[in-house]
């Protein structure tokens, strides 16, 4: 069932950064595409104003000399057309000419302040506060073109603000869509899966009943005839067969009762221990080296039984694939309040493509060893869905040819 969380969510993510991604590159383009007008046309206008010398009205009247008291002489131009700024500066006597529509936002003083302060800035054009800027310097005067950007600049922060509403109100809308959508999406799917673990947990309850008749009636003819190459396949096949119909229920049970398990708090040492000292005996029987490091007294609340059966998987399989007079060690710590279960063996170690494939069902690294070994490829899938079921995770590291290791989270 936590793979079809997964493709449900996985199918919400797509189509939320698919949706999402439209309406950034539309509203982005769509902001550009404005800014890119009004500055072109900002800069068309400081051209225009230049160019005419101030007068953008019809007739341009006579040019009034000016001071620098507090009554410079100021032309103002009434046609509206955008609010501007232009001052002429006599280079020699510091005199003033201006010519404005904004008189009755900004004083003379200020006007000629404000181009005295842009032309000594050094900048030949620019922006300052709200307004764009341009200065143009020749040996007997300087001219500072100036136009309040005030307006646009306000459309611009509107158009932002607006643009960020939409896209945030389109991905809760697409997310409230996809999350209903997703379930039909996926119900195929689900469907399927629903029937693949129906069909495995029946298929192997109906196993069960002919391998145990299988296997005794193999132990009558043994009682009756005598040990038998032929009986002794039959009865190694049954005890193959019997341990797979057993893993596949135990997955079969995982998916069914993942998040309903019972759960109860338990001493996780004394279960680790308990286990280890089951496996000490098979190590010392196959020349390994079994050490443990458990540290005492430590309390966990999840089902008793599931987590048993995870460390006997990790121990067992780290006995069988390890080398001669390799080392088995086993390890139970905690960190930040996680309980952290470890198991390593030398030996062959693993591949690095192999790590994500090592806990899929039926996946075996090593066909050829798996045969010596025993297995179908179950025991780690059975031991990573124990481990999700407890809200745990389970990894894997290790070096080819050398050691492996595999560490649970709880």
């Amino acid at each position: 069932m936590n793979m079809i969380k997964k493709t449900r969510y996985k199918f919400m993510g797509i189509t939320l950064a698919a949706i999402s991604l439209v309406l950034i590159l539309i509203l982005g383009l769509l902001n550009v595409s404005v800014y890119g007008a009004i500055y072109f046309t900002a800069k068309e206008n400081i051209e225009e104003i230049r160019d005419r010398r101030g007068f953008i009205f019809s007739s341009a009247p006579s040019e009034l000399p000016g001071g620098r008291d507090d009554s410079i002489p100021v032309i103002s131009d009434v046609s509206g057309k955008t609010s501007y700024m232009y001052i002429k500066i006599n280079n020699r006597t510091r005199t003033p000419f201006i010519t404005t529509n904004m008189s009755d936002t900004y004083s003379s003083n200020e006007i000629f302040y404000l181009a005295e302060t842009l032309s000594e800035s050094g900048k030949e054009k620019g922006m300052y506060n709200n307004m764009m800027y341009e200065v143009s310097k020749d040996d007997l005067n300087t001219v500072v073109v100036i136009i309040d950007m005030s307006n646009d600049l306000s459309l611009m922060h509107n158009l932002y603000k607006v643009s960020l509403v939409i896209i945030i109100f389109s991905i809760l809308f697409v997310y409230i869509f996809s999350y209903f959508l997703s379930k039909w999406a996926i119900k195929p799917v689900k469907n399927a899966f629903e029937n693949q673990r129906r069909f495995i947990s029946d298929a192997s309850h109906e196993l069960k009943t002919p391998l145990t008749v299988i296997s005794a009636n193999a132990d009558v003819l043994e009682s009756e005839i005598g040990e038998n190459k032929w009986l002794g396949n039959i009865k190694s096949q049954s005890v193959i067969m019997s341990q797979l119909v057993y893993d596949l229920l135990d997955l079969a049970k995982l998916d069914e009762t993942k998040g309903d398990m019972e759960m109860k708090e338990f001493d996780l040492s004394s279960v680790v221990l308990g286990k280890a000292l089951e496996f000490e005996c098979t190590a010392f029987e196959n020349h390994k080296h079994f050490e443990q490091n458990i540290k005492e007294n430590i309390k966990y609340t999840g089902n008793e039984d599931s987590i048993k059966h995870l460390i006997s998987i990790l121990i067992d399989n780290a006995i069988k694939h390890s080398e001669e007079n390799g080392t088995v060690r086993v390890t139970l710590t905690t960190n930040g309040g996680k309980k952290i279960f470890q198991v390593y063996n030398t030996g062959n170690g693993i591949k690095d493509d192999e790590k994500d494939k090592i806990f899929n069902r039926f996946y075996r690294s090593d066909k050829s060893r798996s045969k010596e070994t025993g297995g179908y490829g179950l025991g780690l899938a059975i031991a990573k869905a124990t481990a999700e079921a407890h809200k745990g995770t389970i990894s894997v590291d290790g070096e080819e040819g050398k050691w492996i290791s595999f560490t649970v989270v709880l």
